[in-house]
């Protein structure tokens, strides 16, 4: 993870209708969050409130998923923004990571840009 810890790197974007009213939503992370970090994200989802469960946010390499209604879907980004916050301060206050992790995680946040990149430069293929 990157010093400033993982953010949602993206607006939410509506990739499916699951029914009438209802979508799957996502949202790109700066990065994929480790094991550790996204036990972190979901014990922290006890702080909820009731039409937004826990566990209802599924992480997935550097994509967030959850299902919405378009109406509550801003109050739902902040929740999530909230969450991640509040999962990069307690993984902060575990302590640093080893070096070999440390580089690990750099190493796959450059792969990610080169990978968008090439996305981006092939957009109008």
């Amino acid at each position: 993870m990157t010093t400033s810890g993982i953010r949602r790197a993206s607006p939410p974007q509506a990739v499916q209708k699951i029914r009438d009213g209802a979508y799957a939503i996502q949202v790109l992370l700066s990065e994929p969050p480790n094991a550790d970090w996204k036990r972190l994200f979901y014990d922290i989802q006890r702080d909820f409130p009731p039409e937004f469960p826990p566990r209802s946010c599924d992480i997935s390499g550097s994509v967030l998923r959850f299902r919405s209604d378009a109406a509550s879907v801003g109050e739902k980004i902040g929740w999530i923004d909230r969450w991640i916050v509040r999962a990069n301060e307690k993984e902060a206050t575990l302590g640093a990571r080893t070096e070999e992790e440390r580089h690990r995680r750099e190493e796959l946040v450059r792969e990610h840009a080169e990978l968008a990149e090439l996305s981006k430069r092939w957009s109008n293929l």
